[in-house]
């Protein structure tokens, strides 16, 4: 399983809107409203890279109001795996 973490920046006012358009893709496991440089935090699961691919180009850099995205994908979990991910 792919892990991704995706750091999210919102037009001003419409982070909420983002957010919850955001959760209702099937590959999202969670969405946090956060503080800081960023507006919100997506967690999301793959079975294999181009199912990566095509969620950030095709799904979520179409969501309107998404201004900015910086992605990390996770490869190793230190701890326990609470396996909340899609997968």
């Amino acid at each position: 399983m792919y892990r991704l973490f995706v750091l999210a920046k919102c037009d001003l006012g419409h982070a909420a809107s983002v957010g919850n358009r955001i959760a209702e893709m099937e590959e999202v496991a969670e969405v946090y409203s956060v503080t800081g440089e960023y507006d919100l935090l997506i967690k999301v699961g793959f079975g294999d890279l181009p199912e990566i691919e095509d969620f950030v180009q095709e799904k979520l850099h179409s969501v309107p109001g998404l201004k900015e995205t910086v992605t990390m994908m996770s490869y190793r979990v230190y701890g326990e795996d609470i396996g909340d991910f899609v997968s």
